[in-house]
C-alpha cells in the first residue's frame, strides 16, 4: 500500500494519522525537490519516530514508489498539500492501473496559509510558478497567467521556484510584468511567518527568507485593502 502524507507547513503540521503511517510502513521516503524546507529534516524526523530518505524528482517521478507499494507498506512525505503537484496524482494514477491500493493523508498548505492577507480565498484567480531564469531560458507563461487573472480581477499567487532567492525573484517578476503593489509571504505557518505590502521598490529594500510567495491583489474589497494595510512597508 502506499501512504501519500502531507507534511502541512510546519515540522509538526503532520497529522496524527500521518505519524501514525510512518510508525508503521515498512519504508519511508521524502519528496525534497520542489520547495525550500522552512526546517531541519532532522527535526521532522524526531517527529516521525524514523529515519527518511530524501528522494530526487526523477526517483518520485518514476514507478519506483509504486513497485515498492506493490509488495510492502510506503510512505511518501510530502511538504504542505500531498496533491499540490500533478507528479502525486501521477503517482495515484500508476497505482490505480497496477490494482495497488493507497491512502491519501491531507494536510494545510500554501492556499490555506494565504488568507492570513486577508484576502478572500474565493476571489483568488490561477495559481502561477515563477521559475529560476538562466542565461539562455528565460520562460514567461507566468505573465499570462496573471495578465489573465487581472483580466477578471482575481488575486494572483505566483509560487517560487526552488533555489530562487527573494531578490532575484522580485526583478524576474518585475522585469515581466508591470505591477503596482504586492504581497510577498514568508514563511507561514511557522513561527517565522512574516508578510509584507507595498511597491516593488520598498520590498527591494526587505530582507525575505525562503520559502516566500508572491501574491498580486486584484479588485479589493474594503476589509481586504483595510487589512493589507496592516502589511505595509
Amino acid at each position: 500500500m502506499l501512504y501519500l502524507i502531507g507534511l502541512g507547513l510546519n515540522e509538526k503540521g503532520i497529522s496524527l494519522e500521518g505519524v501514525e503511517a510512518c510508525k508503521n510502513a515498512d519504508e519511508i521516503f521524502l519528496e525534497g525537490y520542489t520547495v525550500d524546507f522552512p526546517y531541519k529534516i532532522e527535526e521532522l524526523e524526531k517527529v516521525v519516530g524514523r529515519k527518511l530518505k530524501t528522494l530526487k524528482r526523477e526517483e518520485v517521478e518514476s514507478d519506483l514508489i509504486v513497485k515498492q507499494s506493490g509488495k510492502k507498506d510506503i510512505a511518501l512525505l510530502v511538504y504542505g498539500s500531498p496533491l499540490f503537484a500533478t507528479t502525486h496524482i501521477a503517482l495515484l494514477q500508476m497505482c490505480q492501473e497496477n490494482k495497488i491500493k493507497y491512502k491519501v493523508l491531507h494536510s494545510a498548505s500554501i492556499f490555506d496559509a494565504i488568507a492570513l492577507t486577508g484576502l478572500q480565498l474565493y476571489k483568488f484567480g490561477k495559481t502561477a510558478s515563477l521559475p529560476k531564469w538562466t542565461k539562455d531560458y528565460k520562460p514567461k507563461s507566468f505573465v499570462e497567467i496573471i495578465k489573465g487573472n487581472q483580466s477578471v480581477k482575481a488575486h494572483s499567487l505566483v509560487l517560487i521556484d526552488i533555489g530562487l532567492d527573494f531578490k532575484d525573484a522580485l526583478k524576474q517578476l518585475n522585469d515581466s510584468i508591470k505591477i503596482g503593489e504586492l504581497i510577498v509571504c514568508s514563511n507561514l505557518g511557522t513561527n517565522k511567518a512574516e508578510i509584507v505590502y507595498g511597491s516593488v521598490e520598498k520590498l527591494a529594500k526587505q530582507k525575505i527568507d525562503n520559502p516566500f510567495c508572491f501574491v498580486i491583489p486584484g479588485e479589493l474589497h474594503f476589509i481586504e485593502q483595510d487589512f493589507i494595510e496592516n502589511f505595509r512597508v
